[in-house]
């Protein structure tokens, strides 16, 4: 055990209240923890595959409408001119790089959603132990540290 040179009843008692403070932090900070952790699940589970099912739809409908536009502009222009309709090639490469982005975040998020899970069951361990520590040890050290306290009164008085 530990030797400690404490020369006030005073100091202990502020060290009392840290340990009470460092007690309510740990719980607020583990309730912080699991509602982040929450909102971080909620969004890759439901928001994010949404929001790019959303953007790959809207993506393959601006590739189509770009086909389109590309295929009118040829169908319009002689063969042997060049520089016609290449604003039209141009926002058709922009679109298939658009639906292809949108096409691969839609095949990668079901990877990160299970990458997730495991970080969260590896982080679960750590947030129970920060539990443990507020619920019972550090309540624990703080009742020790007043039995002390009161036992150092009655001596001194």
């Amino acid at each position: 055990m530990a030797k400690a040179n404490v020369e006030s009843i005073e100091a202990l008692e502020q060290f009392s209240g840290s340990i009470e403070s460092l007690r309510d932090a740990s719980r607020k900070n583990a309730d912080d923890i699991r509602d982040q952790f929450q909102r971080v699940s909620m969004w890759l589970s439901k928001e994010l595959p949404e929001y790019w099912a959303d953007q790959l739809r809207i993506s393959q409908k601006r590739w189509t409408a770009a086909r389109e536009d590309l295929l009118r502009c040829q169908a319009k222009s002689r063969a042997e001119d060049e520089s016609s309709c290449m604003f039209e090639r141009k926002a058709l490469e922009r679109a298939t790089a658009r639906r292809q982005l949108c096409e691969q975040r839609v095949r990668t998020i079901p990877q990160l959603a299970a990458q997730w899970d495991q970080f969260l069951q590896e982080s679960a361990l750590c947030v129970r132990q920060l539990e443990d520590l507020s619920d019972s040890l550090l309540p624990l050290a703080q009742n020790r540290l007043q039995t002390m306290i009161e036992t150092l009164k009655q001596y001194a008085g």
